[in-house]
């Protein structure tokens, strides 16, 4: 069969279209339902700007450790009345029980397969007898050893539909009407971020830092390969004195130099 020029340019076109048609592979979802959410999202898609970053993925933390860390996870209410001075709740646990075991679940494995370019984002929605649905939002990843969360979004009342998918797409689209707050606990800090103007890092954001998730040492067991570990010491000047070796060498910030100093000294 012979082809003239017109019949090639229209099979060159046609294979041009059907390329461009080829759907790209979307990232690992591990819960996508109406309820809940987790799954991985390069940080190129991110509105951030600190592309640059490197976290220490995969983890390999046991659904039992995870289920450990976010119970620990604790918020309070903030209460900012017309009259009067503004006050706090007391503190209560951020998820329920079966929020921390579909969430254990979902990011254990989607630890196992995020990569040092790519962050776990989760929403979940929880059901109220007083009105709309409480949506929690935000984003996971570790980094120098330990687990950060960036919550967003906490307990918000969602009423409008477009407002609860526009979370699902991005659960770092941070709401009005934020009435919790994070409250740290033991081997648990807040830090502030450099701004990013969005995603991971949105302006002046704060993060909850995690140190410790029952392990008797850091809760990122798995080190990339060349990664600088700590050695063991038998005596906190010896812990001091490796901290400062480290910090003299480049090896992590002035930041996480303070913050794990005063963690040593604190047990005392």
């Amino acid at each position: 069969m012979r082809w003239g020029k017109a019949g090639w340019l229209w099979l060159c076109l046609v294979s041009v279209g059907c390329a461009a048609a080829i759907p790209q592979a979307e990232p690992p979802c591990f819960s996508c339902d109406d309820q809940r959410l987790v799954r991985i999202v390069p940080l190129a898609k991110l509105r951030s700007n600190d592309q640059g970053r490197r976290f220490q993925h995969p983890v390999t933390l046991t659904q039992a450790e995870w289920e450990t860390l976010l119970r620990g996870l604790m918020v309070r209410s903030v209460h900012s009345p017309l009259l009067g001075p503004s006050y706090q709740g007391a503190t209560e646990p951020l998820f329920l029980d079966e929020e921390v075991r579909a969430l254990g679940s979902s990011l254990r494995q989607a630890f196992q397969q995020a990569t040092e370019q790519e962050a776990v984002v989760f929403a979940t929605a929880r059901a109220t007898d007083e009105g709309p649905a409480q949506v929690t939002s935000g984003a996971w990843f570790a980094e120098a050893g330990r687990i950060h969360l960036r919550l967003p979004n906490c307990r918000i009342a969602v009423t409008m539909p477009s407002i609860r998918r526009q979370i699902w797409i991005d659960p770092l689209f941070a709401q009005a009407g934020t009435f919790y707050e994070l409250a740290p606990g033991k081997h648990q800090a807040l830090v502030s971020k450099p701004s990013g103007g969005g995603g991971l890092f949105r302006p002046d954001p704060v993060e909850l830092v995690i140190d410790d998730s029952g392990r008797s040492e850091a809760v990122v067991p798995a080190v990339p390969e060349g990664t600088p570990t700590v050695p063991s010491a038998s005596s906190l000047e010896e812990r001091l004195a490796v901290l400062k070796r480290l910090h003299d060498q480049g090896l992590i910030t002035g930041e996480e130099y303070r913050l794990k100093k005063q963690q040593l000294l604190d047990r005392l």
